[in-house]
């Protein structure tokens, strides 16, 4: 027995007795693996890898299943590590609700000098309109309140907020933003008339949310660190192992490096870059930036708002709202120039495009760049991020620029109960095409945006081929013809997810090589019934060969 084990090749860790769906070239089933300095060195039948291989730490997955460590291509880990220390309003199903968990949030919390919380959506509520400030007056007299709608791009405040972040008609907007005022002058202290000026309601659009958070109290780097280790720590819990992150800064990207090389976050990030004066300063002088765990390669810009607030820009008026359109951030000159700085220096471009008219100006921005003589046969790999909305005249873009669609297939059932009420019979039928973009190219990625949607990669996975909710509504799915198949569903969370970051070599898949991130499933998903999915339960979660969770399930 000596001699024989003398005979093998030793490595740090064996995992036999699996269903492996490895997620490479042939999309081929194995049953085993063995690992060696954080990464797979071979893939096979069990009683193969047994033979040839040693290992202190061997792992019997006793017929269960293993994928390749889910990548979201497009979330925001920092703010689910905020969301963990705020009031989660998601639930409420009216407004009076919400008044009702912000006082139980501040009875729990009575030292924090903001009251914060996120998830409202009027949408759920009846009537389905956009809160105004008076009710949290009168509730919060004394402190400040900020509410975050589901989709992070309105913001409700109280007169407190208003006050302490010297809010008021005459603030200088930033661009894209927009603060809510009273219309009706019947309305109690709603005008200043003396100035001619509408009162604000409390509500902030889209950067003018930037003018209540630039003024609380900022977080020590302490606080930072928790809020990302909290969020790994969900990653993992869910069998994500890397994180497209599609709003990063310098300074959060500086501390998620230091995390990384003192070993007290493992996640890896692919960082999209807002373009704010700070952050153009330092990337574009630095160029991408890439580490095993950190990966600073992208822009990320925004087009428009969302469908839920009408911020997201259409070619038409809005179904229920015949004077709303929704409207771009900047100047397609603008854009345009941002575009060419960072295109010059390396960066990919990933543009959040909800609306019609958005996903339109974008792709044919886009095409400006993607189609010249110098970058037409480049490698380039550009992003329309969501593409909730785009035009069947438009598609073909996709295809002919090689530009790849990343989209969060759970917003389409989040979005379901009311959105063709917003768009209108006609435009839903090139809504949440899923199918059709990736039809273009045969590749698509798949993301969350959590914290708006939930971390669980088996609701994406079930929305996505599925089409249905947690509840199996409806019966026969959501615009079935635009459901992907579980091949495509999961190569969208992996190896594809990977290629739009510029990864695929590296992760993605479990092949010889890579790196060993890896997750063991109580459910076999290319085969289970629908109704189970999202049910799917992780019971280990391995960074290179590393287990960083496991399931008290």
């Amino acid at each position: 027995m000596s001699s024989s084990c003398s005979s093998k090749e030793v490595v740090d860790l064996i995992v036999h007795n699996a269903k492996v769906y490895t997620v490479d070239t042939d999309f081929s089933i194995q049953e085993a693996f063995a690992i060696r300095d954080g990464k797979f060195v071979e893939i096979g039948k069990s009683n193969a890898i047994l033979a040839k291989y040693t290992s202190a730490r061997v792992v019997d997955a006793q017929k269960k299943y293993i994928l390749p460590g889910i990548i979201d291509a497009h979330a925001h880990l920092y703010w689910l590590g905020q969301k963990l220390e705020e009031a989660d309003v998601s639930k409420a199903k009216s407004f009076s609700e919400v008044i009702t968990i912000l006082q139980q949030y501040r009875e729990a919390n009575p030292d924090k000098k903001w009251i914060k919380g996120y998830g409202w959506n009027q949408n759920n509520w009846n009537p389905a309109t956009l809160p105004t400030k008076e009710l949290l007056d009168e509730a919060f007299p004394d402190v400040p309140v900020f509410l975050k709608r589901i989709d992070e791009h309105v913001a409700l405040v109280n007169q407190k907020a208003l006050s302490e972040a010297r809010i008021n008609q005459y603030s200088k907007m930033p661009k894209g933003g927009t603060l809510g005022v009273y219309e009706n002058e019947g309305e109690k202290g709603k005008l200043n008339k003396e100035k001619g000026l509408k009162g604000l309601n409390g509500l902030l659009y889209e950067t003018a949310i930037n003018l209540a958070t630039e003024k609380m109290p900022p977080l020590t780097e302490e606080e930072m660190k928790r809020a990302f280790q909290g969020a790994e720590k969900v990653c993992f819990q869910n069998g994500v192992t890397s994180v497209g992150d599609a709003l990063m800064d310098k300074t959060m990207f500086e501390l998620l490096d230091s995390m990384h090389r003192e070993e007290s976050l493992k996640l890896r990030v692919y960082a999209m870059i807002n373009p704010t004066e700070e952050n153009q300063d330092y990337f574009l002088e630095k160029g991408t930036i890439k580490t095993e765990r950190l990966h600073a390669g992208a822009l990320k810009l925004f087009a428009d708002g969302t469908l839920g607030s009408y911020g997201a820009a259409m070619l038409e008026a809005y179904s229920d709202s015949a004077s709303m359109y929704g409207a771009m951030w900047r100047s397609t000159d603008e854009y345009r120039q941002l575009i060419k700085k960072f295109a010059d220096k390396g960066f990919q471009v990933n543009t959040h495009c909800i609306g019609d008219s958005a996903n339109r100006i974008f792709l044919d921005l886009y095409s400006e760049f993607l189609g010249t003589e110098e970058n037409k046969n480049k490698d380039l790999r550009w992003r329309i991020e969501h593409a909730q909305v785009v035009h069947s005249n438009d598609l073909e873009k996709f295809k002919k620029f090689k530009i790849i669609p990343s989209v969060q297939p759970t917003h389409a059932i989040s979005d379901m109960p009311w959105v063709e009420t917003r768009l209108g019979r006609v435009r839903m039928g090139h809504a949440y095409a899923y199918r059709e973009l990736y039809e273009q190219n045969n590749i698509i990625a798949f993301g969350t945006d959590f914290p708006i949607e939930s971390v669980n990669p088996f609701g994406t996975f079930h929305a996505a081929v599925a089409r249905q909710d947690g509840l199996g509504n409806p019966k026969d799915g959501f615009q079935m013809e635009n459901a992907v198949t579980r091949e495509v569903a999961l190569k969208a969370m992996t190896i594809w997810a990977a290629y739009a970051a510029f990864e695929e070599k590296e992760k993605g898949s479990i092949e010889a090589g890579k790196f060993a991130d890896f997750i063991l499933i109580d459910t076999d998903i290319m085969k289970t019934d629908n109704r189970i999915l999202r049910n799917t339960h992780v019971l280990q979660t391995y960074v290179n060969g590393q287990m960083v969770y496991i399931s008290e399930f």
